[in-house]
């Protein structure tokens, strides 16, 4: 079974660094962040069932931190925190191209395409259109891919992969949204499962005490792998300055 890295942990909350290509939660019998933690923090002398809650989720190819509820009261509180926006999260994305801004704000609308797992772009006056905002800024660019830092305005479904893929930069690996080269591996049905996106940084108040904490995950091996050089300095430069904060 995979093995999740936690990179802070207490008895209220713990927050983890995914993996790419692990579901956050899925149906009975396909492995999710839900299930191996549970497994994971398993008490081997207690019949009882670890408590994993999820006040937040990421897409199966996204990479990084992950809050995780340990208890209810936690999850509710959470959970408010998510719902009037005082969680605050940085991504990073390798994206093909470079945008003609080297900073900006994206503002489009978007929506869940009906009976199907993807979003569109879209006029506001669609049924189901959504606002859809980020703040994005160019920290290189190397052999045609761009690192970009993204501060995401609202959380809507698949948004920085859509608003980035419909300025014709997409996310490297993103073949929903139109990239057609493989990053990382292919699961069981030949399906790719990694994007070059990560969730970097996440900063929120500590359920129990309203203390501010901050938690950078480390670039995923992949990414040092894959990616030119100049976009690896770029992103520990940029992962350098967010200590963790408890």
């Amino acid at each position: 079974m995979t093995s999740i890295p936690v990179l802070l942990i207490d008895s209220f909350f713990a927050v983890i660094d995914k993996p790419s290509g692990l579901f956050t939660q899925a149906a009975h019998g396909i492995e999710s962040v839900e299930t191996v933690l549970r497994e994971q923090w398993k008490n081997p002398d207690s019949p009882a069932v670890p408590f994993v809650g999820l006040p937040h989720r990421l897409d199966r190819g996204t990479s990084g931190t992950l809050i995780i509820a340990r208890n209810q009261r936690a999850l509710q509180r959470l959970g408010e925190q998510f719902h009037s926006r005082k969680v605050h999260k940085r991504y990073l994305a390798a994206v093909r191209g470079i945008p003609p801004q080297l900073s900006g704000t994206w503002l489009d609308f978007v929506r869940k395409i009906p009976d199907r797992p993807v979003a569109e772009i879209t006029t506001a006056d669609t049924e189901g259109a959504k606002n859809a905002e980020l703040d994005y800024s160019v920290l290189a660019s190397a052999d045609g891919i761009s690192l970009l830092d993204i501060e995401l305005k609202t959380g809507r479904m698949h948004q920085i992969r859509i608003q980035s893929a419909s300025r014709g930069h997409t996310v490297v690996g993103d073949w929903c949204y139109g990239d057609d080269r493989q990053w990382g591996e292919v699961d069981s049905r030949g399906e790719r499962t990694s994007l070059a996106l990560h969730s970097a940084i996440v900063q929120f108040r500590n359920p129990q005490n309203a203390k501010v904490v901050q938690v950078a995950a480390p670039l995923p091996a992949l990414w040092r792998q894959e990616l030119p050089e100049t976009l690896i300095e770029a992103a520990d430069k940029f992962l350098a300055q967010y200590p963790l904060l408890s």
